[in-house]
């Protein structure tokens, strides 16, 4: 249910674009609808005609705002969550009006069903779409790297790279779809959790949108989403999840490339944590040394699976980005504990 913002700069791009996210949405919208139908007690027909009315919506509300409206980068966050609003309302507008006999029986007997529709059709289509925006931006990336790179040296090339890199390993799908799942299932039994998960989710959407513009963050800004990440996955995983952020006052405005230490805390939960029964507990600590920002990410899980945990995409961009901003100056160590668990080491220059 779903769309993305474009902003190629030919004719041909554009048609070419177009056509490719129409059947992105409407492909997408159809794996939905059968997710969908599969958790429902609503007819499957139903359910399919809502995703499409909502994922189409969206798609042309994302893109008239973004071909025709084309705000600044500062705006666009904000402009991509209220066409998504538009999109979302306006597509169950059209699917309620469609099954106008059915409105009055859904309103008196399941009116926590409209609310239900719109959280989980809208928080959808934010997700699948933050999903195609963020892959249009990396195509962005990707024109500017190549009319670049008969002006720039290979240390500016490999920066813009590990950029690329950085952006795609921003975008999860499967941690996207888990959330949705989440609250889907919370809606009914806890809607305050679901509610709470809701929030967390769009304060992580917004703040991981913003650092794809940022060169450098805070550590008090990395530290704050990594937060939110946990806090989302704490709801999903219960109390087989804990986790414990530590950082002195003096280092939370030091500066650090953002959303470095997410693909630690990824792995930390995938490969330590979520397949351990009992589950265990995420550490993070920053402190300083000898002119170094040193930051761990240790957990008490399973361990180091031999050629999984050092080897993924994430812990590869994150050794290809501290390699090209910083050289030799600093580092990525992965390390077992005694008591079981792994323990990352991040270390780069402090700078504020």
């Amino acid at each position: 249910m779903h769309t993305v913002a474009l902003t190629p700069t030919s004719a041909g791009q554009i048609r070419r674009s177009l056509w490719r996210n129409l059947l992105i949405t409407l492909l997408v919208n159809t794996l939905a609808g059968v997710f969908f139908s599969l958790t429902s007690e609503a007819p499957a027909w139903r359910v399919m005609l809502t995703t499409h009315t909502v994922g189409v919506s969206v798609f042309v509300a994302l893109t008239l705002t973004f071909t025709v409206i084309k705000p600044s980068p500062s705006r666009e966050p904000f402009y991509f969550m209220g066409a998504i609003i538009v999109g979302g309302v306006l597509g169950l507008a059209i699917n309620w009006l469609v099954r106008l006999d059915e409105v009055a029986w859904i309103v008196i007997e399941y009116p926590r069903y409209l609310l239900a529709s719109l959280i989980v059709m809208m928080l959808s289509a934010a997700m699948v779409a933050s999903v195609l925006w963020g892959r249009e931006k990396i195509g962005r990336l990707e024109a500017a790297y190549h009319a670049e790179q008969a002006k720039r040296g290979s240390q500016d090339k490999m920066l813009m790279q590990a950029q690329l890199r950085m952006l795609q390993a921003q975008i999860e799908p499967h941690f996207l779809f888990n959330t949705l799942a989440s609250v889907q299932s919370l809606i009914d039994v806890s809607p305050i959790m679901a509610k709470q998960m809701l929030g967390l989710f769009n304060d992580y959407l917004r703040g991981s949108l913003a650092r794809t513009r940022d060169a450098k963050a805070t550590v008090r800004q990395e530290l704050e989403l990594l937060r939110t990440y946990l806090g989302i996955l704490q709801i999903r995983m219960a109390d087989r999840l804990h986790f414990e952020i530590d950082c002195p006052d003096t280092l939370q405005d030091a500066l650090l490339p953002p959303m470095l230490l997410q693909p630690l805390v990824e792995n930390a939960i995938r490969h330590g944590l979520e397949p351990k029964v009992a589950g265990g507990t995420v550490r993070i600590t920053v402190h300083s040394e000898a002119g170094q920002l040193i930051a761990d990410v240790c957990d008490d899980g399973l361990g180091l699976p031999a050629g999984v945990y050092g080897d993924g995409v994430g812990l590869t961009n994150v050794h290809a980005r501290l390699g090209t901003l910083y050289g030799s100056q600093a580092q990525l160590a992965l390390r077992a504990q005694a008591g079981g668990g792994v323990c990352a080491r991040v270390n780069l220059p402090l700078e504020h």
